[in-house]
């Protein structure tokens, strides 16, 4: 079973993306978190053949791995595979292009669009400032860029995965030659370029492991991941 949450409204994503996943992992034997990068052809096919011995199940989760048009290819070309799978597949992606999801539909894969409405009494926040100032180095305006997406209704694994978002991309553009874009956007590449300067390669590695673990942690019962991200914004 392949199940599909995108859509615009962010915060709404994240509440339907802990619902199913609540109801699906009930299901399971197992549960895995599914690393960006790791996802590829060959992965895709060999979860969606396995199981276990005995038939257990796992859960499989892609949350916010798909964010370029050749991943999303690379997830639409499995699609009625994944959707025939004993195995469970959970996807949240707020970014996903319309003719994918027409494409996945057609492979009888649940697909659940979150649309923000007009006129929401959430307060207008532009979570991608936050990528911004942490490329800046601006411990100040991280902190409190931090505690204003807080306020407006951003989860923090909404704000844990754009600031992932803004690592990664500070590391494709760290080795990349010049010129090079690596997959993204013009105006991204040029400024994470500069962002890159204000960070050595080891710094950008261990922002990436606290992150990552930031997210696991809370995930698995440890420190909540609202206290971790403020470390994280005080220690850049």
């Amino acid at each position: 079973m392949l199940h599909l949450i995108y859509g615009n409204d962010r915060e709404n994503i994240r509440t339907q993306f802990h619902a199913a996943r609540e109801v699906i992992r009930e299901k399971c034997d197992s549960e895995r978190l599914v690393p960006e990068g790791e996802v590829s052809n060959e992965f895709l096919s060999e979860a969606a053949s396995s199981v276990g011995l005995f038939g257990e199940k796992t859960l499989f989760i892609f949350d916010g791995v798909f964010e370029k048009n050749e991943e999303q290819e690379v997830l639409v070309s499995h699609g009625e595979e994944l959707a025939l799978s004993p195995n469970y597949f959970l996807v949240c992606q707020p970014g996903f292009d319309g003719d994918f999801i027409q494409a996945l539909e057609k492979a009888d894969v649940t697909a659940q669009e979150c649309v923000a409405i007009k006129g929401s009494a959430r307060p207008a926040f532009n979570i991608f400032s936050l990528g911004d100032a942490l490329g800046r180095r601006s411990k100040k305006d991280l902190w409190s860029l931090y505690q204003e997406a807080r306020e407006s209704g951003c989860e923090p694994e909404e704000i844990c995965g754009t600031l992932f978002w803004a690592v990664k991309n500070m590391a494709l553009m760290k080795e990349a030659p010049a010129g090079a874009l690596s997959g993204l956007n013009p105006f991204v590449a040029k400024k994470t370029r500069e962002f890159a300067k204000n960070y050595s390669n080891e710094e950008i590695i261990n922002l990436s492991r606290a992150l990552i673990t930031a997210y696991h942690e809370a995930h698995n019962g440890g420190e909540p991941m609202e206290i971790a991200l403020e470390r994280f914004t005080l220690g850049i």
